[in-house]
């Protein structure tokens, strides 16, 4: 995780933050069912998918990331669902005579935690300069849903929210909202269709392309029945849906995302061109 975020810190010199920060995450609930939506935006189409077995009281997990294999995001047996959105650096101030975490927090509470609440309690005992770099959005099966955003935590209020790259926290009032794709996801969201089909075309809408970079992968998790439904680089007419619990009885084993898709010829060009660099 250190390597994958210090990755990024050092490209903010060199890339737009348009291109760097275009990550989208999502939840809405109706009717008792939640999903979540998310898309992966980055540079490297060495996409993967691997698998945490439950053992001594800790739960599966199914992870997403890159070839690092350091998670960027995922889900539990118990239908948690946390991602992480890259963000410019923000001072953490509150939180710094805690103790400090030695290790991945957030895989600390995939591994313990069912609910967003469980997961707040945890994190509130350490440092939170662990987030100064990111924030992350947490779900839960019920809807309850969380951003983390170093001191401050942005609870759901509603039906929905909407998590990208950008600091609710220093918005003053009356400020216009600093990202598109925060503004089409939340319009698409008012409309309160909670289905695959109304996610999967939110994330089409939010989706980014380019040489540099792209939406490399997307996920809508359906957290009440233990699933994922994955596309592949921006494409939303082909989807894979993963089933945590009968993937868990395989055994311990990672995935390479492009392998489970078609080939096509946008994705095929862009691993090329990352090759050739």
């Amino acid at each position: 995780m250190k390597k994958a975020f210090l990755a990024i810190f050092l490209l903010l010199l060199v890339l737009p933050a348009a291109t760097l920060f275009s990550c989208t995450m999502f939840t809405s609930t109706k009717n008792g069912i939640t999903l979540v939506g998310n898309n992966e935006d980055w540079k490297n189409p060495n996409t993967k998918m691997w698998f945490i077995l439950p053992e001594d009281g800790k739960y599966g997990i199914v992870y997403f990331g890159f070839d690092n294999l350091s998670p960027q995001g995922g889900m539990n047996e118990q239908g948690l669902v946390f991602d992480y959105m890259a963000t410019q650096p923000l001072e953490v101030k509150n939180s710094l005579q805690k103790e400090t975490y030695r290790g991945n927090l957030m895989h600390k509470v995939m591994r313990e935690c069912t609910t967003v609440e469980e997961a707040l309690k945890l994190i509130d005992n350490y440092n939170l300069r662990y987030f100064r770099r990111f924030q992350v959005m947490i779900v839960d099966k019920s809807g309850d849903s969380a951003i983390i955003e170093g001191d401050v935590i942005h609870r759901k209020k509603g039906s929905f929210q909407v998590c990208t790259n950008f600091y609710l926290s220093q918005l003053k009032k009356g400020d216009d909202i600093p990202c598109d794709r925060y503004k089409i996801a939340t319009k698409l969201l008012s409309k309160n269709e909670v289905t695959v089909d109304a996610f999967r075309n939110i994330l089409a809408a939010v989706h980014q392309e380019g040489d540099r970079g792209g939406t490399l992968y997307s996920n809508i998790y359906d957290v009440n029945r233990g699933l994922v439904y994955l596309y592949h680089f921006h494409n939303y007419e082909n989807v894979v849906v993963i089933n945590l619990e009968e993937e868990l009885k395989k055994g311990k084993h990672t995935v390479d995302l492009p392998s489970l898709f078609p080939d096509t010829y946008a994705a095929n060009r862009f691993m090329k061109r990352y090759k050739a660099k």
